[in-house]
Order: C-alpha cells, then structure tokens, then sequence
C-alpha cells in the first residue's frame, strides 16, 4: 500500500511541475528555470525568456534557449550585481504557442550584499 501512495505522489510532483516556472536567488544570480511537460522526447523546442524589469526598460532583455531533445527543462539567469532593485518578472513562451508561463521575485537593496557599490 505505502509503495502505491509513492508512485502516486511522484506522479503528481511531474504533473504539477508541468509548463512550469521557477526562478531562485543561487550565490550572486537568478536562475529561472522552465519545466516543460514533454510529448515528443526527440523534437527541440524552442523558448524566448522575458525578463522584465520593474524601472528601467534598459535592463530588461529577451534572450531564446532551446530544450534539447529527450531533455525537459531549460534555464536562463540574470547576474544580481547591476540589476535594478525592485520587483522582476519573468515570462517563458515556447516557441510553438502564444501562451507564456511568468514567475517573479524581488532583489531589494536592504537584503542583498550585491547592491552595495
């Protein structure tokens, strides 16, 4: 019965990580992370990363990766030393579809050793 209960459990952790986002502060960078929930393990796919920044049109950027064939996640990061402090948003778009996934986190000032010039 318990080992039931596993299998179903990791079962569900994939599906919700399914065409996911997840971004996460990592030493001195932020790296976004899309989880794509794969039907055709040998075909590429294609992603456009979006980052958008909350004041400054300059620093946002746009940058494509692709997920290579039998592979299910791509990333992107972001360097913290000169990026505007504030609230960040990221949208992932695959490159077959018109429909994006988005995740944000913040880089404050106060908290973050990185601001300090």
């Amino acid at each position: 019965m318990k080992r039931v209960v596993l299998v179903a459990s990791s079962s569900l952790l994939l599906f919700l990580n399914a065409n996911s986002l997840k971004c996460e502060k990592k030493d001195n960078r932020v790296v976004c992370t899309y989880f794509s929930d794969r039907s055709d393990g040998q075909k590429e796919i294609k992603l456009k990363f979006h980052w958008i920044s909350p004041k400054s049109p300059e620093d946002d950027r746009t940058r494509e990766v692709s997920i290579p064939p039998y592979y299910g996640s791509a990333y992107d990061y972001r360097f913290i030393p000169g990026r505007v402090p504030g609230h960040w948003i990221v949208k992932v778009t695959p490159g077959d579809s018109n429909e994006s996934v988005s995740s944000s986190f913040d880089l404050n000032e106060s908290d973050d050793e990185f601001f300090s010039n």
